[in-house]
């Protein structure tokens, strides 16, 4: 190879340009120090192992990730470190090194039945919602006492969550209680967190009365309505028939 080759191979290597031996140098630096980080760790990200870089905050649950260079991490994505689920929330959108985000951990593993049927199950953030609107109005006419719970939900956007509509109802409540609230979904608004389809949705839900539909053991909002209860012996035994059904000769179970 003659002087002008070496010149050339030495220059691609180093970077044609300043900004561009500046750009390759910082790759350098970072893939030959990071791993002495104490920050570095290996974390399952969509399913998939993947060395990055988590940084602490001042709030506990909340983390910076940060991947490897020229490596991605998707906003909305799911990931499991330190025996704990987390959200990536936001994404800085200069990728031009590596991939900031911000991750929340989850605290709640939310369960639904889809109206095919299908039960579905998705981790992700429960807070406190009575700084926000319910997204709804309405009139004093009220005749009972009505719980007035409300919750902000944070869930990653994808195939399942897009299908969420204003009073889709849910179970939310710790695991162990034997007594879940209900709560519907009455602000559906699903802009603001998301950017190029990629993102996370924040909901808010009130609470409302739960129903005979509602499964308490599974934690599944209208899940009898897809599989209904089982009749136990004393209930065939003992049937119990409306009078407007006896009088027009037709028995049904209740």
């Amino acid at each position: 190879m003659d002087i002008w080759g070496n010149y050339q191979t030495i220059s691609e290597a180093r970077g044609e340009t300043k900004r561009d031996a500046a750009f390759k140098r910082e790759i350098h630096f970072l893939q030959s120090h990071s791993k002495d980080s104490l920050s570095h760790t290996t974390a399952v990200v969509d399913g998939y192992e993947q060395e990055v870089t988590v940084i602490n905050s001042d709030n506990l649950n909340e983390k910076s990730i940060i991947s490897q260079p020229g490596e991605n991490l998707r906003n909305g994505a799911l990931v499991e470190w330190m025996d704990n689920y987390w959200l990536i929330t936001e994404r800085d959108a200069n990728t031009t090194i590596y991939t900031k985000c911000k991750m929340i951990q989850c605290n709640y593993l939310l369960k639904w039945v889809s109206k095919d049927g299908l039960i579905h199950k998705q981790w992700c953030i429960i807070e406190d919602g009575t700084k926000y609107l319910t997204g709804e109005f309405e009139d004093r006419n009220f005749v009972v006492t009505r719980g007035d719970s409300r919750i902000a939900m944070t869930i990653a956007k994808n195939e399942l969550t897009d299908k969420f509509e204003r009073e889709y109802r849910f179970l939310i409540d710790d695991p162990d209680s034997p007594h879940k609230l209900a709560y519907a979904l009455t602000k559906p608004l699903k802009l603001g967190g998301v950017f190029n389809g990629d993102g996370c949705y924040k909901f808010v839900l009130q609470e409302v009365t739960a129903t005979e539909d509602d499964n308490h053991e599974l934690g599944i909002a209208d899940y009898y309505k897809y599989y209904p209860k089982e009749v136990n012996t004393e209930d065939e035994q003992h049937p119990t028939v409306t009078e407007e059904q006896t009088t027009k000769g037709k028995k049904v179970w209740l």
